[in-house]
Protein backbone atom coordinates (compact mmCIF):
# COMPACT_ATOMS: atom_id res chain seq x y z
CA UNK A 1 0.00 0.00 0.00
CA UNK A 2 0.69 3.76 -0.34
CA UNK A 3 3.12 5.69 2.12
CA UNK A 4 0.68 8.14 3.55
CA UNK A 5 -0.46 8.51 7.00
CA UNK A 6 -3.91 6.87 6.20
CA UNK A 7 -2.74 3.99 4.87
CA UNK A 8 -0.60 2.32 7.19
CA UNK A 9 -1.35 -1.43 8.17
CA UNK A 10 -2.53 -0.78 11.49
CA UNK A 11 -5.46 1.71 9.90
CA UNK A 12 -6.40 -0.89 7.46
CA UNK A 13 -10.24 -1.05 8.59
CA UNK A 14 -12.31 1.59 6.76
CA UNK A 15 -13.56 3.32 10.11
CA UNK A 16 -10.56 3.45 11.40
CA UNK A 17 -8.76 5.49 8.68
CA UNK A 18 -11.53 7.76 8.73
CA UNK A 19 -11.23 8.26 12.46
CA UNK A 20 -7.61 9.17 11.76
CA UNK A 21 -7.81 11.20 8.53
CA UNK A 22 -10.62 13.63 10.44
CA UNK A 23 -9.09 13.85 13.31
CA UNK A 24 -5.80 14.50 11.49
CA UNK A 25 -7.55 17.21 9.31
CA UNK A 26 -8.88 19.23 12.39
CA UNK A 27 -5.21 19.07 14.00
CA UNK A 28 -4.01 20.65 11.05
CA UNK A 29 -6.63 23.12 10.77
CA UNK A 30 -6.24 24.06 14.50
CA UNK A 31 -2.26 24.46 13.88
CA UNK A 32 -2.28 26.64 11.09
CA UNK A 33 -4.89 28.97 12.84
CA UNK A 34 -3.17 29.67 16.08
CA UNK A 35 0.12 29.72 14.05
CA UNK A 36 -1.56 32.72 11.82
CA UNK A 37 -2.71 34.22 14.86
CA UNK A 38 0.46 33.36 16.95
CA UNK A 39 2.89 35.32 14.38
CA UNK A 40 -0.03 38.12 13.61
CA UNK A 41 2.34 40.76 15.97
CA UNK A 42 5.13 40.20 14.62
CA UNK A 43 3.87 40.66 11.22
CA UNK A 44 2.51 43.94 11.71
CA UNK A 45 5.46 44.61 13.39
CA UNK A 46 7.68 44.29 10.22
CA UNK A 47 9.09 47.64 8.90
CA UNK A 48 9.82 49.33 5.53
CA UNK A 49 11.64 51.92 4.55
CA UNK A 50 9.96 54.22 1.90
CA UNK A 51 13.49 55.19 0.63
CA UNK A 52 13.25 52.15 -1.55
CA UNK A 53 10.83 52.80 -3.95
CA UNK A 54 9.57 56.47 -4.50
CA UNK A 55 10.62 56.62 -8.00
CA UNK A 56 7.38 58.48 -8.54
CA UNK A 57 6.98 60.02 -5.30
CA UNK A 58 9.59 62.90 -3.99
CA UNK A 59 10.05 65.04 -1.63
CA UNK A 60 9.30 68.82 -2.47
CA UNK A 61 9.91 72.45 -0.49
CA UNK A 62 7.18 71.80 1.78
CA UNK A 63 7.75 68.01 2.84
CA UNK A 64 8.75 68.22 6.51
CA UNK A 65 11.57 66.31 8.07
CA UNK A 66 9.51 64.59 10.38
CA UNK A 67 5.71 63.63 10.21
CA UNK A 68 3.50 62.50 13.12
CA UNK A 69 1.15 59.68 11.39
CA UNK A 70 -1.76 57.93 12.08
CA UNK A 71 -4.34 55.01 11.12
CA UNK A 72 -7.81 55.69 12.57
CA UNK A 73 -10.01 52.40 12.38
CA UNK A 74 -13.37 51.36 13.75
CA UNK A 75 -12.10 50.33 17.14
CA UNK A 76 -8.58 51.70 17.38
CA UNK A 77 -5.65 54.35 16.31
CA UNK A 78 -2.09 53.64 15.51
CA UNK A 79 0.23 56.19 15.57
CA UNK A 80 4.13 56.89 15.01
CA UNK A 81 6.66 59.60 13.81
CA UNK A 82 8.37 58.86 10.65
CA UNK A 83 11.21 60.80 9.26
CA UNK A 84 11.27 62.51 5.53
CA UNK A 85 11.92 61.98 2.76
CA UNK A 86 13.97 58.38 3.40
CA UNK A 87 10.45 57.10 5.07
CA UNK A 88 12.19 55.58 8.20
CA UNK A 89 9.55 54.59 11.21
CA UNK A 90 10.99 55.49 14.37
CA UNK A 91 10.49 52.45 16.04
CA UNK A 92 10.09 53.78 19.88
CA UNK A 93 7.62 56.28 18.75
CA UNK A 94 5.13 53.17 17.21
CA UNK A 95 1.91 53.62 19.98
CA UNK A 96 -1.73 51.89 19.63
CA UNK A 97 -4.87 52.83 21.68
CA UNK A 98 -8.26 51.65 22.13
CA UNK A 99 -10.82 54.18 20.15
CA UNK A 100 -14.28 54.87 21.79
CA UNK A 101 -15.92 55.13 17.87
CA UNK A 102 -19.49 55.42 19.21
CA UNK A 103 -19.28 58.25 21.92
CA UNK A 104 -18.99 61.44 21.70
CA UNK A 105 -17.18 64.52 19.78
CA UNK A 106 -14.87 65.31 22.79
CA UNK A 107 -14.48 61.45 24.07
CA UNK A 108 -13.37 60.36 20.00
CA UNK A 109 -10.55 63.42 19.76
CA UNK A 110 -9.54 62.52 23.33
CA UNK A 111 -8.81 59.23 22.50
CA UNK A 112 -7.43 60.25 19.78
CA UNK A 113 -5.31 62.84 21.03
CA UNK A 114 -3.89 61.04 23.97
CA UNK A 115 -2.26 58.04 21.77
CA UNK A 116 -0.47 61.17 19.12
CA UNK A 117 0.69 62.98 22.40
CA UNK A 118 2.43 59.26 23.07
CA UNK A 119 3.99 59.27 19.76
CA UNK A 120 4.93 62.79 20.03
CA UNK A 121 7.14 62.69 23.17
CA UNK A 122 7.63 66.40 23.26
CA UNK A 123 9.55 66.38 19.61
CA UNK A 124 9.46 69.10 16.91
CA UNK A 125 6.23 68.13 14.95
CA UNK A 126 3.93 70.48 12.76
CA UNK A 127 2.83 67.91 9.91
CA UNK A 128 0.32 65.28 10.56
CA UNK A 129 -0.71 62.78 7.88
CA UNK A 130 -4.01 60.22 8.71
CA UNK A 131 -5.44 57.59 7.39
CA UNK A 132 -9.31 57.77 8.06
CA UNK A 133 -12.20 55.75 6.80
CA UNK A 134 -14.42 57.39 4.76
CA UNK A 135 -16.54 58.98 3.71
CA UNK A 136 -14.88 61.86 4.43
CA UNK A 137 -14.44 65.17 2.54
CA UNK A 138 -10.21 64.45 2.87
CA UNK A 139 -9.53 67.67 1.84
CA UNK A 140 -11.34 70.36 4.09
CA UNK A 141 -11.41 67.53 7.04
CA UNK A 142 -15.41 67.34 7.23
CA UNK A 143 -16.64 63.84 8.15
CA UNK A 144 -19.32 62.41 6.39
CA UNK A 145 -19.63 59.17 8.10
CA UNK A 146 -23.23 58.46 8.91
CA UNK A 147 -24.75 54.91 8.88
CA UNK A 148 -21.53 53.03 9.48
CA UNK A 149 -22.06 52.52 13.42
CA UNK A 150 -18.82 54.46 14.00
CA UNK A 151 -17.79 57.78 14.30
CA UNK A 152 -21.29 59.16 13.71
CA UNK A 153 -20.57 62.38 16.43
CA UNK A 154 -18.27 63.60 13.83
CA UNK A 155 -20.97 64.03 11.38
CA UNK A 156 -20.76 67.27 9.51
CA UNK A 157 -17.77 68.59 11.88
CA UNK A 158 -14.38 69.69 10.59
CA UNK A 159 -11.90 67.17 12.27
CA UNK A 160 -8.78 68.96 10.83
CA UNK A 161 -9.76 71.91 12.95
CA UNK A 162 -10.68 70.59 15.79
CA UNK A 163 -7.05 68.09 15.76
CA UNK A 164 -5.31 70.65 15.11
CA UNK A 165 -6.38 72.71 17.94
CA UNK A 166 -5.81 70.29 20.28
CA UNK A 167 -2.42 68.89 19.51
CA UNK A 168 -0.74 72.58 18.09
CA UNK A 169 0.03 71.12 14.55
CA UNK A 170 0.39 74.02 11.67
CA UNK A 171 -0.30 70.88 8.72
CA UNK A 172 -2.68 67.70 8.51
CA UNK A 173 -3.36 65.99 5.50
CA UNK A 174 -6.19 63.29 5.65
CA UNK A 175 -6.58 60.08 3.03
CA UNK A 176 -9.20 57.26 2.85
CA UNK A 177 -7.26 54.49 4.87
CA UNK A 178 -7.59 52.09 2.35
CA UNK A 179 -5.76 54.24 -0.06
CA UNK A 180 -3.07 54.73 2.49
CA UNK A 181 -3.18 51.13 2.89
CA UNK A 182 -2.78 50.34 -0.78
CA UNK A 183 0.16 53.33 -1.00
CA UNK A 184 2.38 51.80 1.89
CA UNK A 185 2.45 48.46 0.44
CA UNK A 186 3.38 49.74 -2.93
CA UNK A 187 6.24 51.82 -2.01
CA UNK A 188 7.24 49.15 0.65
CA UNK A 189 4.92 45.96 0.66
CA UNK A 190 3.90 43.09 -0.96
CA UNK A 191 2.89 44.66 -4.11
CA UNK A 192 5.91 46.92 -4.39
CA UNK A 193 6.69 48.19 -7.81
CA UNK A 194 3.17 46.77 -9.35
CA UNK A 195 1.31 49.76 -11.17
CA UNK A 196 -2.07 48.76 -12.19
CA UNK A 197 -4.48 46.72 -9.38
CA UNK A 198 -7.37 47.42 -6.49
CA UNK A 199 -6.48 46.95 -2.81
CA UNK A 200 -9.41 46.10 -0.38
CA UNK A 201 -9.11 46.22 3.79
CA UNK A 202 -11.40 43.70 5.07
CA UNK A 203 -12.02 44.75 9.09
CA UNK A 204 -14.58 46.50 10.98
CA UNK A 205 -15.48 48.63 7.45
CA UNK A 206 -14.98 47.34 3.70
CA UNK A 207 -12.44 49.77 2.13
CA UNK A 208 -11.20 49.73 -1.31
CA UNK A 209 -8.86 51.62 -3.66
CA UNK A 210 -7.63 51.55 -7.20
CA UNK A 211 -3.76 51.55 -7.88
CA UNK A 212 -2.66 53.60 -11.87
CA UNK A 213 0.69 54.02 -12.41
CA UNK A 214 2.11 53.28 -8.76
CA UNK A 215 -0.22 55.93 -7.29
CA UNK A 216 -3.23 54.36 -5.07
CA UNK A 217 -6.67 56.17 -5.12
CA UNK A 218 -9.55 56.09 -3.00
CA UNK A 219 -12.34 53.85 -4.67
CA UNK A 220 -16.13 53.88 -3.02
CA UNK A 221 -16.63 49.95 -3.04
CA UNK A 222 -18.28 49.78 0.40
CA UNK A 223 -21.22 51.32 -1.55
CA UNK A 224 -21.31 49.30 -4.32
CA UNK A 225 -25.13 47.25 -4.72
CA UNK A 226 -24.74 44.04 -3.51
CA UNK A 227 -27.11 41.49 -2.56
CA UNK A 228 -29.92 43.82 -2.05
CA UNK A 229 -27.90 45.83 0.15
CA UNK A 230 -24.24 47.68 -0.29
CA UNK A 231 -20.99 45.69 0.07
CA UNK A 232 -19.89 47.02 3.16
CA UNK A 233 -22.75 44.94 4.75
CA UNK A 234 -21.11 41.66 3.46
CA UNK A 235 -17.47 42.10 3.82
CA UNK A 236 -16.79 43.35 7.85
CA UNK A 237 -16.08 41.73 10.88
CA UNK A 238 -19.75 42.86 11.77
CA UNK A 239 -21.30 40.18 9.16
CA UNK A 240 -19.25 37.81 9.95
CA UNK A 241 -20.09 37.26 13.53
CA UNK A 242 -24.16 38.12 12.80
CA UNK A 243 -23.76 35.31 10.09
CA UNK A 244 -22.15 32.89 12.64
CA UNK A 245 -24.95 33.71 15.41
CA UNK A 246 -27.10 31.86 12.72
CA UNK A 247 -25.30 29.12 12.20
CA UNK A 248 -24.49 28.41 15.63
CA UNK A 249 -27.19 30.35 18.02
CA UNK A 250 -26.11 28.67 21.39
CA UNK A 251 -22.05 29.98 20.65
CA UNK A 252 -22.68 33.74 22.14
CA UNK A 253 -19.06 34.68 20.14
CA UNK A 254 -18.25 38.32 19.40
CA UNK A 255 -14.83 38.55 17.76
CA UNK A 256 -14.03 37.27 14.48
CA UNK A 257 -10.58 35.68 15.71
CA UNK A 258 -12.48 33.26 17.90
CA UNK A 259 -14.83 31.81 15.53
CA UNK A 260 -11.14 31.39 13.24
CA UNK A 261 -9.77 29.72 16.55
CA UNK A 262 -12.53 27.57 16.73
CA UNK A 263 -13.15 26.32 13.03
CA UNK A 264 -10.37 23.22 13.73
CA UNK A 265 -13.21 21.35 15.48
CA UNK A 266 -16.57 23.69 14.58
CA UNK A 267 -18.30 22.98 10.93
CA UNK A 268 -20.05 25.76 11.10
CA UNK A 269 -16.96 27.87 12.17
CA UNK A 270 -16.09 26.92 8.40
CA UNK A 271 -19.16 26.72 6.60
CA UNK A 272 -18.60 30.72 7.59
CA UNK A 273 -15.78 31.56 6.23
CA UNK A 274 -16.65 29.21 3.09
CA UNK A 275 -19.71 31.41 2.16
CA UNK A 276 -17.41 34.54 3.12
CA UNK A 277 -14.74 33.86 0.17
CA UNK A 278 -17.59 32.91 -2.21
CA UNK A 279 -19.48 36.06 -1.45
CA UNK A 280 -16.21 37.74 -2.47
CA UNK A 281 -15.43 36.27 -5.28
CA UNK A 282 -19.22 37.03 -5.98
CA UNK A 283 -18.56 40.85 -5.54
CA UNK A 284 -15.50 40.28 -7.98
CA UNK A 285 -17.67 39.07 -10.18
CA UNK A 286 -19.72 41.95 -10.65
CA UNK A 287 -17.45 44.25 -11.07
CA UNK A 288 -17.42 45.98 -14.63
CA UNK A 289 -13.81 45.46 -15.16
CA UNK A 290 -12.87 42.43 -12.38
CA UNK A 291 -8.83 43.47 -11.22
CA UNK A 292 -6.40 41.21 -12.80
CA UNK A 293 -4.64 41.85 -9.10
CA UNK A 294 -5.98 42.49 -5.76
CA UNK A 295 -4.21 43.47 -2.51
CA UNK A 296 -6.30 41.88 0.48
CA UNK A 297 -5.19 43.69 4.24
CA UNK A 298 -6.96 44.03 6.92
CA UNK A 299 -7.87 41.69 10.39
CA UNK A 300 -9.90 39.39 8.35
CA UNK A 301 -7.28 38.67 6.12
CA UNK A 302 -5.50 36.48 9.01
CA UNK A 303 -7.93 34.17 8.50
CA UNK A 304 -7.23 33.60 4.49
CA UNK A 305 -6.41 30.10 4.73
CA UNK A 306 -9.85 29.78 5.77
CA UNK A 307 -11.53 31.51 3.09
CA UNK A 308 -8.98 32.24 0.17
CA UNK A 309 -9.79 28.21 -1.00
CA UNK A 310 -13.50 29.10 -1.17
CA UNK A 311 -12.48 32.74 -3.12
CA UNK A 312 -10.01 31.06 -5.23
CA UNK A 313 -12.67 28.15 -6.26
CA UNK A 314 -15.37 30.61 -6.91
CA UNK A 315 -12.98 32.88 -9.17
CA UNK A 316 -12.05 29.71 -11.52
CA UNK A 317 -15.58 29.14 -11.71
CA UNK A 318 -16.74 32.66 -12.70
CA UNK A 319 -14.31 32.77 -14.78
CA UNK A 320 -12.18 35.29 -12.86
CA UNK A 321 -8.12 35.41 -13.70
CA UNK A 322 -8.06 37.90 -10.55
CA UNK A 323 -4.65 37.18 -8.72
CA UNK A 324 -4.81 37.58 -4.92
CA UNK A 325 -2.15 38.71 -3.03
CA UNK A 326 -2.18 39.54 0.74
CA UNK A 327 -0.30 42.71 2.00
CA UNK A 328 2.73 41.77 4.27
CA UNK A 329 3.17 44.82 6.21
CA UNK A 330 0.83 44.73 8.90
CA UNK A 331 -0.69 47.97 10.52
CA UNK A 332 2.39 49.82 9.57
CA UNK A 333 1.14 50.32 5.86
CA UNK A 334 -1.02 52.97 6.85
CA UNK A 335 1.41 54.53 7.94
CA UNK A 336 3.76 54.87 5.50
CA UNK A 337 0.78 55.82 3.23
CA UNK A 338 -0.04 58.34 5.41
CA UNK A 339 3.52 59.76 5.56
CA UNK A 340 3.61 59.43 2.06
CA UNK A 341 0.92 62.51 1.98
CA UNK A 342 3.82 64.88 2.01
CA UNK A 343 5.26 63.81 -0.68
CA UNK A 344 5.30 64.86 -4.81
CA UNK A 345 2.68 63.04 -6.52
CA UNK A 346 1.19 61.44 -3.83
Amino acid sequence: MGGGFCSRAAYTDAAERHWYCRHLLVLCIFLRSSIYYCIQDGTRNQRANLGTNTTTLEPHALTPPLVLVADIGGTHITTALVELPSGRLLEDTLHRGHVRAQAGVNIILDDWAAVMQRSMQGADVQALGIAMPGPFDYETGISLIKGFHKYEALYGKNVKTLLMQRLDLQSIRMANDARCFLQGELLAGAVQGAQELMGFTLGTGFGSSVAAQGIAQEAHYYDFPFRGTRAEDYFCSRWLVQRYAVLEPNALIADVKTIAMRAADDGAARQLFSEFGGNLAEFFSLLEVPPALALLGGNITNSYFLFGPALEAALQQYGIPTQIKLASLGEAAPLYGAAALFLQGA
